[in-house]
């Protein structure tokens, strides 16, 4: 049985550097866009698949247990386990973790609840590498930067972090460390005394011990601790958040048309699909899957089982380090034998329907948004929303996703 993926989110910090806008409420709950900052990064964090969030919580903790202690309202609307724990006094951010370390997973994501780096969790997560040794116990998610003035450097050997520098005393580029960790709960064996701080006391031994690799991300990245950083975030997250998307047809573009496919033993993925999938997710594109399914309007097979195999495709993508992010069907058909289902709809293809309510939704860039499918149809429902549209070979879909999202430069931008 698959672990639920599980986020420890540090938010304990005093913030001092912002005066007296954390004078009555914790950094991370600042309101940014109409809705705390730390709400943001869940948010985000859930299209991962992520379902399961604690919250390290210490400075004004109360507020914190206010905002999401049991039963809270944005747990429902997450629709996500929220978790509140309380260091009993300031123990720095190993401190922190230590006092969790009975509602922690063998492995689980680690981040800082005062800034956001967008990029695909998934690949740090999930995918092993070459390069990587068997007995790394932190993956730390590296951001390249052109001045590291206010962070400090990361020095690689490889795959290997080998140390931290000090921050430099004039503009320098290299790696950062972003604050987001993929980390075995065997790290907690490395805290032996609180007040204990990750990055001075803990992560300098994993590196010692070639326990802890770097990998390198590109993406948005910011950092609230500043009260110029924070009136940026005011000023830009939504936008800066805001991503194109994919909209991709399921039966033979994704897998094999065998004819009315819906059970997991007749699926077969196309050479390429879940690799292309994985691309989009790393270009900083929203996926969604937009399919016809007629066979449960003739009977076939009922809604469940569309929505099981679903779910199985994910666990799937999962396993590769990529996902999609919502999915829309249609079970209509004018021809069909459930009566309420036999009907013509604006959700069918080529109507675009689907395409709307995923737009509705989501509020995707349409202006570098495109759809892509094995047929006409597919390409009407993008055309009649003005999205760009391409009938492809499936065999091609790789090819054609990476020379789509080159042509209109979806990376993020940091």
């Amino acid at each position: 049985m698959q672990t639920v993926k599980q986020a420890a989110i540090l938010i304990g910090g005093k913030g001092t550097r912002l005066g007296d806008a954390v004078r009555e409420t914790p950094k991370p709950l600042l309101e940014v866009s109409e809705r705390p900052f730390i709400e943001h990064i869940m948010l985000n964090l859930r299209r991962f698949g992520f379902e399961d969030f604690i919250l390290l919580a210490g400075h004004q903790a109360e507020v914190v247990q206010e905002y999401y202690g049991e039963g809270s309202v944005f747990a429902q609307e997450l629709r996500a386990n929220v978790r509140v724990i309380v260091e009993p006094s300031p123990l720095g951010t190993g401190g922190a973790l230590k006092c969790a370390q009975a509602h922690l997973n063998s492995e689980f994501l680690l981040i800082n609840g005062d800034s956001i780096f967008d990029f695909n969790y998934l690949d740090l997560s999930n995918c092993e590498r070459a390069d990587e040794s068997d007995n790394w116990l932190c993956r730390v998610a590296l951001l390249p930067v052109e001045n590291a003035m206010r962070y400090g450097f990361v020095e690689l050997d490889g795959a290997q972090i080998k140390a931290f520098r000090e921050k430099p005393a004039k503009p320098e580029s290299g790696f950062i460390n972003s604050g987001v960790y993929w980390m075995k709960s065997a790290v907690l064996d490395y805290i032996d005394t609180t007040p204990c701080s990750l990055e001075r006391d803990v992560f300098p031994r994993l590196a010692a011990e070639g326990r802890l690799v770097g990998r390198v991300y590109q993406g948005f990245f910011i950092d609230i601790g500043i009260p110029e950083d924070l009136q940026r975030a005011r000023d830009s997250l939504v936008e800066k958040l805001q991503k194109p998307s994919a909209f991709l047809d399921r039966d033979g573009t994704l897998n094999y048309d065998e004819g009315y496919t819906h059970r997991v033993e007749e699926f077969r993925w196309i050479e390429g699909a879940k690799a292309a999938v994985k691309y989009l997710n790393d270009a900083g594109y929203l996926v969604f899957i937009v399919t016809n399914q007629a066979g449960i309007a003739r009977g076939y097979y009922d809604a469940a089982a569309v929505e099981a195999l679903h779910e199985w495709m994910q666990a799937e993508l999962a396993l590769v380090g990529a996902h999609f992010d919502d999915v829309r069907y249609c079970p209509h058909h004018p021809e069909g034998i459930v009566p309420e289902l036999s009907i013509s709809c604006g959700c069918r293809k080529p109507s675009p329907g689907m395409l709307s309510s995923l737009i509705e939704q989501w509020h995707p860039d349409l202006s570098r948004s495109f759809i892509i499918g094995d047929s006409d149809k597919d390409a009407a429902a993008g055309d009649a929303l003005g999205i760009i549209s391409k009938k492809i070979e499936p065999a091609l879909i790789r090819q054609e996703v990476e020379e789509l999202t080159s042509r209109y430069q979806a990376l993020p931008h940091s």
